[in-house]
């Protein structure tokens, strides 16, 4: 290790402003400031603080968490210390070689093979070419790219990215690491080799800033965690203190159903345009009690209320579709009644839907769930309440999710034909509906 301070980053009173709409960077930023103002004749009024008076300090061999929802400030403070934006205010030192993943193929060249790009990226982060040179091997075993090693990186997917990326950045043995969300991308096996190389360079003693919406990784990884809440720090604490800190900053902010368990009006995320209506859905545990705590790796099932207009003529066999996100972050995964194979037929009136979960697979968290009601083609949606449910997951101590989600479709009433489907589209049970 080089430096003998044993504090690896410093952050006394960092503020970061942006201008609504424009970009902040850099030469960028330097070259349009007074050009931008002089010509829309927007003023600091046209701004907002992306981070308020930070202060933060991280030990050396030291792992800390930085969570939040989006829009909380955890990227730019990355960024900040990456010098891929500077602050408005206040200071900020990192002591020692820093390397850092904050963003899907940050430093590569499209146009480049991923072994010239491998030799760019490193010369980026400070290795010479003999060091390239030497971890070459180790980088291309490490990201599991052989065979595409001397296609352009223009035809990576984005996990191939992160492969390649978080290879290159981890060879470089820094004293100081920055890891974004980008982990969210790829395969469970490499998420799993990326941690275990992370804690090697805790053993070794390097410090690690770690940005994720994944708690369950959060709390297995870190010794703290910040909280950050529209660029000022909620909290500093242990991970168990800051993730209920920020489940109870969830139910502030998101409370979107304040019973917890049905709805039939969704306040400001309901969004209904044509003669089907969703009038309730309720989540249930597996002893079929509604609840919004769940355990991952038991059973879960939702149904869904509608009612579709008579006058209409009916829907023949609608779709049903239901999409998860974390709170704060990206969609998780979404899926619908048609793709797996529920036919219900002519549905009029009144009817209830449900899918069960025999087994939930989702990592420990807080969750939003969408539910949207189409026509047998997907378009137009005729109902659509977004994230209007929330839910909270906890952990059984296996689950990391998200995997696979196995699951069965069942129409309970509202259509001349009844029937059960699972997942895969296999008709479990079908009968007439008298």
């Amino acid at each position: 290790m080089t430096g003998s301070s044993p504090t690896a980053i410093e952050i006394d009173g960092l503020w970061k402003r942006f201008r609504k709409g424009g970009t902040d960077g850099l030469l960028w930023e330097v070259a349009v400031r007074g050009v931008r103002q002089l010509l829309s004749g927007r003023s600091a009024s046209d701004s907002f603080w992306a981070l308020q008076d930070v202060n933060l300090r991280v030990r050396r061999g030291e792992a800390v968490g930085i969570i939040g929802p989006n829009g909380a400030g955890k990227s730019t403070m990355l960024k900040i210390l990456s010098r891929v934006l500077r602050p408005d205010r206040g200071r900020i030192q990192v002591n020692g070689r820093l390397s850092g993943l904050i963003e899907v193929g940050a430093g590569f060249h499209g146009d480049l093979s991923g072994r010239e790009n491998i030799y760019v990226n490193g010369a980026i982060l400070g290795m010479s070419r003999a060091e390239i040179r030497r971890k070459f091997d180790r980088i291309v075993e490490f990201a599991g790219i052989g065979e595409f090693l001397d296609m352009p990186v223009k035809r990576y997917s984005s996990g191939m990215y992160v492969r390649l990326g978080f290879s290159i950045a981890a060879h470089m043995e820094p004293e100081v690491l920055l890891v974004d969300e980008v982990l969210s991308v790829g395969d469970v096996s490499f998420k799993a080799k990326c941690m275990d190389a992370m804690r090697n360079f805790l053993r070794r003693g390097t410090s690690v800033l770690f940005v994720s919406h994944n708690l369950a990784q959060i709390k297995r990884f870190c010794d703290r965690v910040v909280l950050l809440d529209h660029g000022r720090v909620r909290l500093e604490g242990t991970p168990d203190a800051a993730i209920a800190e920020y489940s109870r900053l969830v139910s502030d902010l998101e409370d979107a159903n304040p019973q917890g368990i049905e709805q039939s009006h969704v306040g400001g995320r309901a969004r209904s345009k044509g003669p089907a209506r969703i009038t309730a859905v309720r989540i249930l545990n597996g002893e079929g009690q509604p609840s919004r705590t769940f355990v991952s790796g038991e059973p879960v099932r939702l149904e869904i209320d509608y009612d579709i207009d008579p006058a209409s003529g009916g829907l023949v066999d609608p779709n049903f579709a239901i999409a998860v996100h974390m709170f704060g972050a990206g969609l998780f995964y979404q899926f619908e009644s048609r793709r797996d194979g529920l036919r219900p037929g002519r549905c009029v009136g009144k009817g209830t839907v449900a899918v069960d979960f025999p087994k939930l697979s989702l990592g420990e968290g807080v969750y939003q769930v969408s539910v949207a009601l189409a026509d047998e083609k997907g378009l137009p949606e005729h109902d659509w309440h977004d994230r209007a449910y929330r839910i909270t997951v906890v952990p059984d101590g296996v689950t990391d999710g998200p995997v696979h989600q196995p699951r069965s479709w069942e129409l309970l009433e509202g259509s001349d034909h009844q029937e059960a489907v699972d997942g895969e589209g296999q008709v479990l049970a079908a009968s007439l509906h008298v």
